[in-house]
This record gives structure tokens, C-alpha cells and sequence, in this order.
């Protein structure tokens, strides 16, 4: 290996470290990812991964980029294969009609075989360790480009959705206030926080009682026994209409009651589930549902928001972040980040190049070599 590769692999180790680290002493450690130091050493870094994948394919170079893209076609059987065998499996099982969509999931899983197969071979035919290890190289250089294109070109909004509410998310406020269409609608059915200690007790109850005197409107609600006025202005009257926060109220559903001296309604409903459960928490979920379209046709899709765990459409990530409860109007606030990155394909394409060249790189058979005598037996000789 000559002084110049060892260099190269040198730097690269050094940033790897400095990246998975964050501990570069310029801008310090919350700026360090989008400093103009470390963007100009991820730079560096991919140009010398690019250049130094190129130097060990010398000699082979077309057995190379041939064998990248067998190792593509390969990999794309054999996932292929393995989700629609999966929905194959699922279709079968509901009987019916639906071996139909069974039989269609098989053929499609055939083709994804024959995929892995005949790739497959001509990978096994076509590469070697070396080989492996510049793919791995440019692996680097793919993760550096998709993080580069984030960089110039991600867009981070945020939406603030009440749980339950009618209304559809088109879009995500962004931080200089500009607006980021999400390309479909998003509904917010339900919010629910599960605990690891939590009783199996029926939902407390949430009250909310709105009377009038002299047409003058007052809301109190249901804390601790007791009843508790709500702050002035927290109830609003707009013509026929009673607001509290977001939620509406009719001024005529305020009627006589047999049991009380004035006009009242009296509302009662369950609390949002979990949300006033003290203890460990296991889990923040919000069940959604996504207006999109597909191929000119409307689509729409139930899904399940957890921490950690986004929902993808239309090339936007939707993160839960936070959420807030309102005691005042019983309603849940779910925070949610809505993300748009060009380069996110680019960098997990290239981490998982990067596992399967240094699994291979590690584990390839590598050809035997004849051992050759040494000076001193040749002379001897």
C-alpha cells in the first residue's frame, strides 16, 4: 500500500471520528454538523473516498462498475422477493378472492428471485475482495452527497394539529414563516399516551359547564370535586355561537335546567386516553389519516404516528415531536415536524452499499496464493 493511500485512509478515519463525535472545536458542538469547516472536511473526505475507491479498482475498473451494478439488481431481487412474497403470504391467508391477489404477488416475487439469481451469479463471477473494498469507498462518497444535498436543499416545517379535530393539514409553517406544501392532507383522529404501569380503569371524565345570567355567558369545569370558573375571556360569544378555543357551542342547546337556577348545558366526555396518567411512559402514538393520491387516483391511508417511527408520503417525513393537553377545552395539541430531504435516498442507499460491501470486503473468498521462496533459499538452491 503506498504512503499516499495510507494517508487517504488516515483522513478519512479521522473524520469518521470527528463526525460520529460532534466535538470539533470551531462553532461548537450544535453548529459542528452544518459548519463551514465541517462541510468543507466532509468535502475532502468524499473526494479522497471517490479517488481512493477508483485507485484500488485499477485494473479492473469495468469489472467494477459491472459488478455495482449486478450487486444493485441483486439486492433489489432479493427485497423485492421478500415483500411481496410476504404480501403473497398475507393474501393467501384471507382466502377468497383474494388468491387471486396471492397468485399476482407470487409472479412478482418469481421475478424478484430470478433477479437475485442470475445478478447473483455474475456477482460471485465479477468481484473480489479489493473490488469490495473501493465499493465500499464510494459507499462514503454516495452518504457525503446525500448529506450534502440536505444541506442545500431540506426544508423543515412544523404543524401544529388538535386531535380530532375535521380539519385537513395542506401545509407546514417553516421558521421564517414561509409556508411548505406537503402535497396531500393529513387528519389527526386521535392522540394516545400508554404507560407501562397504567390501570386497566375506565377513562375519567372530563365536565365542562356553561351557564347564562342576564345574557352574560360563564364556563366552569370539573377539577377536584369542585367546580372552577374558567379565566374572563376564555369563552367568547360571536352572534349565536359560544367559542372556547377552537370548539364551538350553540347559544341555543344553553336551556333551562329543572335542577339548577339558570340556563345551562352541561358537557361530559372522556379524557383524551392516557394524557392524565401519572407514571413511566411507553409510548406516544397518533392515529392519522393521509389524503393522497396515487398514479392520478385518490388514496387514502390509515396510519399509526409514534416517536421515532415517522410516516412517509409524497417525499415528506411527519415526526412526532411533542403534544399538549388543554385542561380548559379537553383537547390534545400533537407537534409535528414535517421533513424534505432530496438527499435522505442517497444516504441510505449508500449505508446500505456500505454494510454489504464491508460484509462481503470481510468475508469474500479470497484466491489462494503460492507461496514464493525467500532470497536466501533460492541461493541455497
Amino acid at each position: 500500500m503506498s504512503g499516499l493511500l495510507k494517508a487517504t485512509l488516515m483522513v478519512l478515519g479521522a473524520a469518521c471520528v470527528l463526525l460520529a463525535a460532534g466535538a470539533f472545536p470551531v462553532l461548537g458542538a450544535p453548529d459542528v454538523f452544518r459548519g463551514g469547516v465541517m462541510i468543507l472536511l466532509g468535502v475532502v473526505a468524499a473526494l479522497l473516498a471517490l479517488w481512493g475507491g477508483w485507485r484500488l479498482a485499477e485494473g479492473m475498473r469495468a469489472r467494477f462498475i459491472f459488478g455495482l451494478v449486478c450487486t444493485y439488481f441483486t439486492a433489489s431481487g432479493l427485497i423485492t422477493a421478500w415483500m411481496y412474497g410476504c404480501k403473497a403470504v398475507e393474501h393467501a391467508m384471507l382466502g377468497g378472492a383474494m388468491w387471486f391477489g396471492a397468485l399476482a404477488m407470487l409472479c412478482t416475487t418469481v421475478v424478484g428471485v430470478l433477479f437475485a439469481v442470475i445478478f447473483g451469479y455474475f456477482l460471485i463471477k465479477l468481484m473480489t475482495p479489493r473490488l469490495w473494498l473501493a465499493g465500499a469507498h464510494w459507499c462514503c462518497t454516495l452518504i457525503v452527497l446525500g448529506g450534502m444535498l440536505d444541506f442545500c436543499a431540506e426544508k423543515n416545517g412544523y404543524i401544529y394539529a388538535t386531535a380530532g379535530a375535521p380539519d385537513k393539514i395542506t401545509e407546514a409553517c417553516m421558521q421564517n414563516g414561509d409556508k411548505l406544501p406537503l402535497g396531500f392532507s393529513l387528519q389527526v383522529n386521535q392522540f394516545e399516551v400508554t404507560h407501562h404501569d397504567a390501570p386497566a380503569a375506565a377513562p375519567q371524565q372530563y365536565h365542562l359547564l356553561i351557564t347564562e345570567e342576564s345574557g352574560q355567558y360563564k364556563a366552569s369545569i370539573r377539577m377536584a370535586d369542585q367546580w372552577l370558573p374558567l379565566p374572563e375571556g376564555s369563552l367568547v360569544k360571536d352572534g349565536d355561537t359560544l367559542r372556547l378555543g377552537n370548539r364551538c357551542f350553540s347559544c341555543a342547546d344553553v336551556r333551562p335546567h329543572p335542577q339548577l337556577d339558570c340556563p345551562s348545558l352541561l358537557v361530559s366526555e372522556p379524557i383524551p386516553a392516557g394524557v392524565r396518567h401519572a407514571g413511566a411512559v411507553k409510548e406516544y402514538s397518533a392515529a392519522c389519516t393521509v389524503y393522497t393520491d396515487h398514479r392520478g387516483r385518490s388514496e387514502t391511508r390509515q396510519e399509526t404516528l409514534r416517536v421515532n417511527y415517522p410516516i412517509a408520503c409524497k417525499d415528506v417525513h411527519l415526526y412526532l415531536l411533542s403534544y399538549d393537553y388543554n385542561r380548559l377545552t379537553n383537547q390534545v395539541t400533537v407537534v409535528l415536524q414535517a421533513r424534505q430531504a432530496p438527499g435522505r435516498w442517497y444516504a441510505l442507499a449508500g449505508m446500505v452499499g456500505l454494510i454489504i460491501c464491508t460484509a462481503c470486503w470481510s468475508w469474500w473468498k479470497r484466491p489462494a496464493t503460492t507461496p514464493t521462496p525467500n532470497n536466501e533459499e533460492t541461493s541455497a538452491a
